[in-house]
């Protein structure tokens, strides 16, 4: 199996960068903005001044969502062009928030500095998911939340979803970006795991047991197959440090 390198990742992200961050501003106009700020909540309620990190954060969907709510928020990103994006978005919905390059396994922050660390769609495409989730709660505060939303992707193939006929999350991709989709998720270890039982199985084994896993969030938030549905069994994971 050939190994998929940070460099194809960020490769393929940088393509989707515009089409993305359009279908983010549509997202963060809908009811399901609403939706996820409710199932955050489920967790914490993110207060003004509360510093937050967004990992991995695209187009800046969760990033301007939590600064709505009056947070100091950072996001992440390894691909410059989705930086931008975020950045762009973060203009347009008249927020200040400070989008910076970096990887996601190894952070550019002190030990205990976010109130939150927040992370949607990240951890399948992470070669070292142990090493990622050991960074996420090394500069999250004592009593601090991680909270990491993501899917079984590994059980699904991408190339099979042009074959819905309702409406859904990847039905602009085309086929070239589905494959080449697939071909990355498929060369990554964790998505021949079970989810989210082995990122829980890592969470033990890290020293960390204060841990909830929502597997009913999709059929909450996902409701009806509309632009922004994800065809996978997403869940919901929590940690209290």
């Amino acid at each position: 199996m050939t190994q998929t390198n940070k460099t194809q990742i960020i490769d393929y992200w940088n393509k989707r960068a515009t089409t993305f961050s359009e279908d983010k501003q549509a997202e963060l106009e809908s009811d399901h903005a609403t939706s996820w700020l409710t199932e955050i909540s489920r967790y914490i309620t993110i207060r003004p001044n509360m510093r937050i990190l967004d990992i991995g954060t695209g187009a800046g969907f969760l990033a301007i969502l939590c600064a709505q709510q009056g947070a100091t928020v950072n996001g992440i990103d390894l691909s410059p062009e989705m930086v931008h994006s975020a950045q762009q978005n973060a203009a347009r919905f008249q927020q200040t928030i400070d989008f910076q390059i970096m990887d996601a396994e190894s952070l550019n922050f002190d030990n205990q500095t976010f109130d939150v660390v927040i992370a949607r769609n990240v951890t399948w495409l992470l070669p070292h998911p142990k090493a990622a989730y050991q960074e996420w709660l090394r500069v999250l505060k004592q009593d601090g939340i991680l909270i990491n939303i993501d899917a079984n992707y590994g059980q699904d193939s991408f190339t099979s979803y042009q074959d819905f006929t309702n409406d859904h999350a990847h039905a602009k991709l085309g086929d070239d970006m589905l494959t080449e989709s697939e071909t990355i998720k498929q060369n990554l270890t964790i998505n021949k795991q079970p989810r989210p039982t082995y990122d829980f199985q890592l969470l033990l084994e890290l020293g960390y047991e204060d841990i909830t896993a929502d597997t009913s969030v999709h059929g909450r938030v996902y409701q009806h197959q509309d632009a922004f549905y994800n065809p996978a069994p997403v869940f919901m994971l929590s940690v209290r440090k």
